[in-house]
């Protein structure tokens, strides 16, 4: 054989060896089967359970957002109306969880939870802070608002005579006739004109 024929056949020689140790090498650090796949983490497990080991997780809890509108529902026990308000969510909520929203408002309760809107809850014992009291003093109809403990406070003092009204009506605003909403007593004041 000629020197030409020899290093061809050494030269595929070495080839085949050489893909061969590279085939091993890359079958060694691939596992065969799911058995060995559990077997690596059941052994990975048993390595650190002495340890205690935090393993960070990707979460995929829902959060907050500076879109988010916060809504603030208060039911008043003594009248029985829930007044809404609506807001921007403050900064210092944003990027927060269900969990960390409750922290921050123990006395709430989280009635609805989402990227685009939180509802939170509460029930107070008192009225609504919308209420007026229409009262017949010296012949004349004052208007009082009620807040939320009950005070009442003068709005509007002699508003029209009760001269002209019915005695049922007078007798009512004797005794005191509660009123809710600006909408109610505008229409109770035109009803008596």
């Amino acid at each position: 054989m000629n020197k030409k024929a020899i290093f061809i056949i050494a030269m595929i020689i070495l080839f085949v060896v050489v893909f061969a140790i590279f085939y091993t090498i890359g079958t060694k650090n691939k596992p065969d089967d799911d058995m060995n796949n559990t077997s690596i983490l059941d052994n990975q497990n048993n390595e650190t359970e002495g340890n205690n080991v935090t393993i960070e997780v990707v979460s995929s809890e829902e959060k907050t957002t500076p879109n988010t509108v916060l809504v603030l529902k208060k039911f008043y026990q003594d009248c029985g109306h829930t007044i809404t308000n609506e807001a921007q969510i403050p900064e210092e909520l944003v990027n927060l969880t269900t969990e960390e929203i409750q922290k921050q408002y123990p006395n709430w309760e989280v009635e609805e939870f989402s990227k685009e809107e939180v509802v939170l809850f509460k029930v107070l014992d008192s009225f609504c802070g919308e209420h007026y009291l229409l009262t017949e003093e010296d012949g004349y109809i004052n208007i009082y608002i009620v807040d939320e403990e009950g005070n009442k406070s003068l709005k509007q003092e002699k508003v029209m005579s009760v001269e002209y009204l019915s005695e049922t009506d007078k007798i009512m605003l004797k005794n005191g006739l509660m009123v809710y909403g600006t909408n109610e007593l505008n229409k109770i004041l035109e009803d008596y004109e």
